[in-house]
């Protein structure tokens, strides 16, 4: 509290002539604060630009965080392995149930072996490398030169031969025989050499 001495009165001896104020010691009171808020801080354009590249950086990482977590778990794709291109040589013979005469056409029959442990899957046959072939009796008796061929350069065929298996196929009116052979030749099995291409599955 502030007491205040009216000082128009005459001065105390060696006194000062000037009004004063004189603060009583048990009527002083303890100063208050006044407590504020803190202002808030803002920020300028510089500190604006850098928290945000930051705020984009976390999102990026996220993100790829994510994708990465994507690319572990998705189920991968196996490709199935290519089909590998087999050639073969092989041996046919002709129809026994028709008797092949000169100027004629028959039937050609084609075993194939699979000895493999996948299936396999001929796709075209030709003439192989060598001769036709009578059987050793025909052959013998003069049929050296029996004149039979395919008379096809290919043939498409499409012969499925499961794994560790024999397929026999047929390939009807396949085999010519010339006209110009012995008589020893009729009737006679003949032997012929095929090339077969195909894929191993």
């Amino acid at each position: 509290m502030i007491r205040r001495d009216v000082l128009t009165g005459a001065p105390e001896a060696g006194g000062n002539t000037e009004g004063r104020i004189e603060l009583v010691g048990e009527d002083q009171e303890e100063p208050t604060w006044e407590v504020r808020e803190p202002r808030k801080r803002r920020f300028d354009r510089r500190s604006r630009a850098i928290l945000g590249a930051a705020a984009l950086a976390a999102i990026l990482a996220n993100a790829g965080a994510a994708w990465a977590y994507w690319k572990i778990t998705e189920p991968s794709q196996v490709a199935e392995p290519a089909p590998v291109a087999i050639d073969m040589v092989l041996r046919a013979r002709n129809d026994l149930a028709q008797t092949l005469r000169p100027g004629d056409t028959g039937n050609l029959l084609v075993t194939v072996t699979n000895d493999k442990t996948v299936p396999i899957r001929i796709t075209s046959i030709r003439m192989g490398p060598g001769n036709v072939v009578a059987d050793p009796e025909h052959r013998d008796a003069g049929c050296t030169e029996p004149g039979v061929r395919i008379n096809r350069p290919v043939f498409s065929v499409s012969w499925e031969v499961a794994r560790n298996t024999v397929g026999a196929f047929a390939v009807n009116d396949a085999l010519t025989m010339s006209n110009a052979v012995p008589e020893a030749c009729v009737g006679a099995t003949f032997t012929v050499p095929l090339r077969a291409e195909g894929v191993q599955r």
